[in-house]
């Protein structure tokens, strides 16, 4: 597989993450709270890792959502918000899955939801922009 449809399959899942929360959160009463803030960071994680991937890395094997931005800032600039968003939401990575660990109520959901789309957009449009800049590259290299 190449890094292109690598990529397309970090997005794919990502995307199926995020979509499941939002319609969980939409359509179940009462909604699975701590399964959608699951669904949401793990949403992030992938699409951080996509993009990680798009800039030729490999990324690691963590939940930590700010260990994959301190990657990432080597590579390119973040936006000011998303160490806030990395602590918000890396906590929904393990401590949601076990009964009792970490009490979750609406609003922090919708916080979660709104994060997630938040990174979404930001990775779609940052490897957007960088095949394109490669496609770029490599149409200047075939002039020459």
């Amino acid at each position: 597989m190449d890094k292109k449809e690598l990529v397309a399959e970090w997005l794919r899942f990502a995307f199926m993450d995020f979509d499941n929360a939002k319609y969980l959160f939409e359509t179940r009463h009462p909604a699975p709270l701590e399964i959608i803030c699951y669904h949401c960071q793990q949403s992030a994680e992938k699409y951080l890792k996509g993009v990680i991937i798009t800039f030729g890395e490999e990324p690691e094997k963590t939940h930590d959502l700010s260990k994959l931005l301190n990657v990432l800032q080597n590579f390119t600039e973040l936006p000011a918000n998303f160490r806030h968003i990395a602590l918000t939401l890396t906590q929904f990575g393990v401590r949601v899955r076990y009964p009792d660990e970490i009490p979750v109520d609406e609003s922090q959901t919708k916080t979660a939801i709104s994060h997630a789309q938040e990174i979404k957009q930001w990775a779609e449009s940052e490897i957007a922009k960088i095949e394109e800049e490669e496609k770029s590259s490599e149409q200047e290299n075939s002039k020459k």
